[in-house]
């Protein structure tokens, strides 16, 4: 079995996908179920209507659900960006719809001069001390959000800046400076019995990789974690199966038997 706990539909500023197009390509590739999860990034909460974007996404997916029966689970989430933006919105938004699954992610940085999301940021041409304090900030950030914001189910793609850093820009980055603040951010996962999830969506670019990858993934296990989600990050539906079992295989590799994914914020195991 597979679940896809994260993509995105038209409700999304970077999709036009259908989300029926998402969900026949789920079945058509034997994916189990997936998680329509769409942006909602907080450093933008007053200038996008979020909450009737979410109105709309609910009954979409009571409507999906409908459509495709028993052939596919079909779950409502969201992608809840940047909370240290406006932790009040961030509190609010989430309280407001009944979300099966939330996710959160960082996906700008509190980095001055550059608090804009990361993918518009062009590293081709920076320091490599501007990328080394940027990373740490983006590290920290994620510390930061996982300390002070409890009303979430999952953390997203766990070293996101070097899809662009590295696979974009084609810039090098020594990891493991990384790891003792990465320790810290999985140390607070396993408190919070929060999951991790593995993101696919590199994968496809030029010596593309799992986030986190299998040596960050090993890390959560060693230390306790076993909550794991995996998700393509699709934003449109050709996309909405791949890697997944690239990242079932990983975990399987590490010894983790079971993924999980949230049906009304409970977390349901199922077998990799």
């Amino acid at each position: 079995m597979i679940y896809n706990c994260h993509t995105h539909t038209h409700l999304s500023h970077d999709s036009n996908a259908d989300p029926a197009d998402l969900c026949r390509q789920c079945v058509k590739d034997n994916v189990n179920g997936l998680l329509l999860s769409d942006h909602c990034d907080c450093e933008y909460a007053d200038a996008v209507n979020y909450n009737a974007l979410f109105q709309q996404g609910e009954r979409e997916a009571v409507q999906l659900r409908q459509r495709f029966g028993a052939s596919l689970k079909i779950h409502f989430g969201i992608e809840l960006g940047d909370p240290l933006f406006s932790e009040g919105f961030a509190k609010n938004i989430t309280a407001a719809f009944p979300f099966d699954a939330i996710l959160i992610s960082v996906h700008a940085v509190r980095f001055s001069g550059y608090e804009i999301p990361f993918s518009q940021i062009d590293f081709s041409n920076k320091s490599d001390l501007f990328i080394s304090e940027y990373l740490s900030q983006y590290f920290n950030d994620v510390l930061c959000t996982i300390q002070e914001f409890d009303h979430f189910d999952t953390l997203c793609h766990l070293t996101v800046p070097l899809r662009y850093i590295i696979l974009k820009y084609g810039r090098h980055v020594d990891i493991s400076s990384y790891y003792p603040i990465i320790a810290q951010i999985l140390t607070i996962l396993i408190q919070k019995r929060k999951s991790l999830e593995i993101n696919t969506s590199a994968l496809s670019l030029n010596n593309g990789f799992l986030m986190p990858d299998q040596y960050i993934a090993a890390m959560f296990i060693t230390m306790g974690g076993r909550f794991f989600t995996i998700g393509s990050d699709a934003h449109v539906p050709t996309r909405v199966s791949f890697g997944l079992r690239n990242a079932a295989h990983m975990l399987k590799d590490l010894g983790i038997k079971e993924a999980c994914y949230y049906e009304q914020r409970n977390r349901i195991f199922y077998s990799l």
